[in-house]
């Protein structure tokens, strides 16, 4: 359906704030359900989609109690809007208590012994009241210093911990804090199917046209579990499976795409690249270029590397690499760009060597 992937590009990328559309970082995460929380990839896809963004604007995240950094879609650990934070975590990870985190503790490697859990946890949450490092955390609790990394990862899947993100965009050195300590009260509790059938409106909200194959793959859980989900929503499809809410249907079929072109880069594990099925990702990339973005698992999974959309389709491949306060970037154009559209990216490239510190750039 070619006419239909086209418009559905552009409406897409339109959903997702791309062309930096959003007026703040809290409206980003909102529209979008969040970015990935590591740095500088969090930073960087929120640069793409809001207006006149700065560091001193992303650290307010945190130090206004924004967003929060929690384990969700796929267990990995993302930026979210404060207020449903605990809804989507609800939605993708098992609740605390559950026998899955027994299991997962008690493999070798990361064993935490069953019977020291309960008594660790408790340390850990009474010296966590202020966001600590790993390091400092170390010297104050009692507890042995071989454990310590696998019960602040448990105890921030199921909920306990915060993780705090450092004052450097390019620095993935975290702090943890008790939840309960920084937010004055714990996550409350939410029902899975109730969690997931509010996250499958949002997913189709952000994402859609979308299919039942690209939320159950955004989410990791089970066909079951998504069908169920997105059952509870008001959907039309638009094509081949794909849904959008009801609601957006007339916004939709009026959307008109941009009459000029448009460039966006996105850094690596953004959102969007890594929002769809590995067959569901038509309208970010062509079938032959996808292990170029993707790896070699393109077509079956992977991890999305930078790219460069030029009307909403995946032109290039970018990757950074810091040296003090130079940037370098390797490009991997999947065909020369005309001059024109060079220029763009050069510019951009520009303004995201300012946002972070960089006083030399170098493409190549």
């Amino acid at each position: 359906m070619p006419d239909t992937i086209h418009h559905i590009r552009h409406w897409s990328r339109h959903r997702q704030c791309l062309g930096r559309r959003g007026e703040s970082a809290a409206e980003v995460l909102k529209a979008t359900t969040g970015v990935y929380s590591t740095h500088p990839s969090g930073p960087l896809s929120l640069f793409a989609r809001v207006k006149h963004f700065t560091e001193e604007d992303f650290r307010r995240i945190d130090a206004q109690k924004l967003g929060l950094r929690v384990p969700a879609m796929r267990e990995s650990v993302y930026l979210l809007p404060r207020e449903t934070a605990h809804r989507t975590m609800a939605a993708s990870i098992p609740p605390p208590g559950d026998p899955n985190w027994a299991r997962r503790y008690s493999q070798s490697g990361r064993k935490i012994p069953p019977e020291f859990f309960d008594e660790w946890k408790e340390e850990i949450l009474r010296v966590a009241q202020a966001p600590m490092a790993a390091s400092e955390l170390k010297k104050q609790a009692r507890m042995p210093d071989d454990k310590l990394k696998f019960v602040l990862n448990r105890m921030a899947f199921e909920g306990y911990l915060l993780r705090i993100g450092a004052d450097s965009l390019r620095s993935n050195i975290i702090s943890y804090v008790s939840t309960e300590a920084w937010l004055g009260e714990p996550f409350p509790p939410e029902e899975t199917a109730k969690a997931q059938a509010w996250l499958a409106e949002r997913y189709l909200h952000a994402f859609g046209p979308a299919r039942i194959q690209d939320f159950q793959w955004w989410v990791g859980i089970t066909k079951t579990a998504a069908v169920k989900a997105t059952d509870a929503v008001d959907v039309v499809d638009v094509g081949e499976g794909h849904l959008l809410p009801a609601s957006q249907i007339q916004a939709y079929e009026s959307f008109k795409p941009p009459k000029t072109d448009t460039v966006d880069l996105l850094p690596q594990w953004d959102s969007y690249t890594m929002g769809y099925a590995p067959d569901g990702r038509d309208r970010l990339s062509s079938r032959d270029t996808l292990e170029r973005i993707y790896g070699k698992l393109g077509a079956t999974g992977g991890n999305a590397f930078g790219v460069i959309l030029v009307n909403g389709l995946a032109r290039a491949v970018w990757k950074p690499k810091f040296s003090g306060s130079k940037m370098q970037v390797e490009l991997d154009a999947f065909e020369k760009f005309p001059d024109k559209t060079m220029d763009k990216v050069t510019e951009e490239f520009q303004k995201i060597a300012l946002f972070l510190s960089a006083k030399d750039l170098q493409l190549k």
